[in-house]
């Protein structure tokens, strides 16, 4: 027992020192972070990669004044965009591309997993959100008319597991709807495929 005692306050230390490694936000850096979290309702972690980093913040300022999605384009400044910014400062998408890629996501045009695809591509070629999206035909497929036979094929294909979902495993809609979006090379809309489904397994 005496050695359990010692070592508790050894691991006490260790952890301020972690901690300690991490710089404190100056007073502008930490009113965003509080405007993001408490104004913006984004995720905390995400609100203080962009506090923290005045090109990003700016970056993101920018396309909230076009487009005002402050989570989605958080989450895709925070990542895509911040990586992006490391590797070079010379980045060929600009802050109304980002906005305008967005939207796309948010009217549903397209899927959040397209939206990343898109997004490679604008970094390599500096196009047009729209025009890639057209182009390369990634608009995001909400018909139960183009779905439904999709949805029929993937049932009929994994029979067991429908037998299995009927018999009370409902994690297996998972499956059956991974199934269809991969049939749809990731275009399906999630949430119709969703619906549909669970529909079609009833």
């Amino acid at each position: 027992n005496k050695k359990t005692t010692k070592q508790t306050p050894k691991t006490q230390p260790k952890k301020v020192q972690i901690d300690g490694e991490v710089t404190p936000m100056n007073e502008d850096e930490q009113k965003l972070f509080d405007s993001y979290t408490k104004e913006l309702k984004i995720n905390s972690e995400v609100a203080n990669t962009l506090a923290r980093d005045k090109n990003l913040s700016s970056f993101y300022e920018e396309t909230l004044s076009i487009n005002n999605s402050p989570t989605n384009l958080a989450n895709i400044i925070a990542n895509e965009v911040a990586r992006e910014l490391k590797q070079s400062d010379n980045i060929k998408f600009t802050s109304k591309q980002i906005a305008k890629l967005i939207e796309m996501v948010d009217n549903e045009t397209i899927s959040n997993k397209i939206a990343k695809q898109v997004f490679e591509e604008m970094s390599n070629s500096g196009e047009n959100p729209t025009q890639i999206v057209e182009t390369k035909g990634l608009i995001q497929i909400s018909d139960p008319d183009v779905l439904l036979p999709l949805i029929d094929e993937v049932i009929i294909q994994n029979s067991d597991n429908v037998e299995k979902f009927r018999a009370g495993n409902s994690k297996l809609l998972g499956f059956f709807v991974g199934q269809v979006l991969k049939a749809t090379k990731g275009k399906g809309n999630p949430k119709v495929v969703n619906l549909l489904v669970r529909d079609r397994l009833k």
